[in-house]
């Protein structure tokens, strides 16, 4: 039966671990997990990506442990591994920002969602019905020309005077509350 490695040294636990002995590797998490944890605390890392971090460091550990030239500087070296995947985890978030996908809907011909699409045509169909109830042909005119600017052709004079323009955005609420 394996020996419990509270007072062995690194190498010799390293040893012990390569040869199977899981007693070993066990002592050798427990002895560096508290050092690892306050190296990944220090860069400020999310909580998921710290916890990612230090399971990369254990994972890096059982895959160069064979390999460890001086096993007695585990610590030194386990050091190093940390700090190098703190920062690359680092460099990730930097690379990596939130943005809104709506943002974007527009860019590479993405379909819009079926349910804003249909919402969109009923805005439409509505502002439709209350422009066609204005009875004066020049208050449709102008609110045509608010609506859908490219489908009605402007007048000589492009300013429509200021009341005639309250007149008739006043008449479409009224219109759009009757609906």
């Amino acid at each position: 039966m394996a020996t419990t490695g509270r007072g062995a040294d690194d190498a010799e636990l390293v040893r012990r671990a390569l040869l199977g002995e899981y007693p070993a590797w066990r002592d050798i998490v427990d002895r560096h997990l508290p050092m690892v944890n306050a190296i990944a605390r220090s860069y400020r890392l999310s909580t998921p990506d710290r916890e990612d971090v230090v399971q990369t460091v254990w994972l890096t550990l059982n895959q160069h442990l064979p390999r460890l030239r001086e096993p007695r500087h585990l610590k030194a070296w386990l050091s190093r591994v940390t700090r190098d995947k703190c920062l690359r985890q680092r460099e990730r978030d930097a690379r990596q920002y939130p943005t809104d996908p709506e943002a974007f809907a527009h860019i590479g011909g993405a379909a819009p969602d079926p349910e804003t699409e249909y919402l969109r045509k009923e805005r439409d169909a509505t502002l439709r019905r209350a422009v066609d109830g204005l009875r004066d042909p020049d208050e449709r005119r102008a609110a045509l020309r608010y609506l859908e600017p490219e489908s009605v052709p402007r007048a000589e004079d492009p300013r429509v005077a200021s009341n005639h323009r309250r007149r008739m955005v006043r008449r479409l609420r009224d219109s759009l509350e009757d609906v």
